[in-house]
């Protein structure tokens, strides 16, 4: 009988936990596998990871990272909240309803078939440099996803109970508060972190194009100037920063949300 991984104790599992372990483990992969990426060009052409955090230090000590952090998460909200409501608003519409299915889906496939650098490109030659541009790039690149999301979690609901709440005239405001967003509550979570992690790639490829500031100029700059660790370190300090607000917020957060799932556990069956 074959015997499940599980259940073979490791000194690192054992200290830390199966979690913590698998993730040490894909950390440590990870960077191996980028300084053995880094053998194989030029000394100085690819930077490796302790050339890379060298410079994240040196970056840091600066203190030029905080002001172009700050206008990046600033256009990026920006850009997420529109998608959101846009993105939610036609999600539960193609839920709902036929009509709004149909009238949502031609919009949402052309969303999604225009790739992110190029709504970059084309917001930048409407609004110009500015703050506009990224947030709109990241705004239509973001919503068609948050749709799809939110349309499969309004899906999911009993559709009896829709008709019965119209069969009983209740009102489409209270109809949304009280049956349609508790009953997709999960499906706004997956939407919140999905549609952020598209969000901050869409918006510093956007500063590429129509900012004087933020991370993806900065690092766009000191590529072409060939400071190709300045460059990476750029990137790494923000990778981080995601990460750890990924761990430290989100997850915390959609913890506390879905507590109450532990009550009705399906293991006592």
């Amino acid at each position: 009988m074959a015997t499940s991984t599980r259940s073979i104790p490791t000194p690192l599992r054992s200290t830390i936990g199966d979690k913590w372990a698998a993730a040490i483990i894909s950390v440590v992969l990870g960077l191996a596998a980028w300084w053995l990426v880094t053998v194989i060009f030029p000394r100085g052409l690819f930077p490796g990871p302790i050339e890379t955090v060298n410079a994240s230090a040196e970056l840091l000590a600066s203190g030029i990272v905080w002001t172009h952090m700050e206008a990046t998460f600033f256009r990026t909200f920006l850009g997420f909240i529109g998608a959101f409501f846009v993105g939610g608003a036609l999600g539960i519409a193609m839920g709902i309803n036929n009509f709004g299915e149909h009238f949502s889906t031609p919009i949402i496939i052309i969303a999604l078939s225009v790739p992110g650098i190029a709504w970059a490109a084309i917001t930048t030659i409407i609004f110009g440099f500015g703050v506009a541009a990224p947030v709109v790039a990241t705004a239509v690149t973001v919503f068609p996803y948050i749709s799809l999301r939110i349309w499969k979690g309004v899906e999911d609901i009993d559709p009896t109970l829709i008709r019965m709440s119209r069969s009983f005239d209740i009102s489409k405001g209270r109809l949304l508060r009280r049956m349609i967003l508790p009953s997709i509550a999960p499906a706004l979570f997956t939407a919140v972190r999905f549609g952020l992690a598209i969000s901050w790639k869409i918006e510093t490829q956007a500063e590429i194009f129509a900012s004087n500031s933020g991370v993806g100029y900065r690092a766009i700059e000191a590529f072409s100037r060939y400071q190709y660790d300045t460059a990476m370190a750029w990137a790494a300090v923000f990778v981080v920063i995601v990460f750890l607000l990924e761990m430290a917020v989100l997850r915390p957060l959609e913890r506390k949300v879905f507590a109450y799932r532990k009550e009705a556990d399906f293991g006592v069956l």
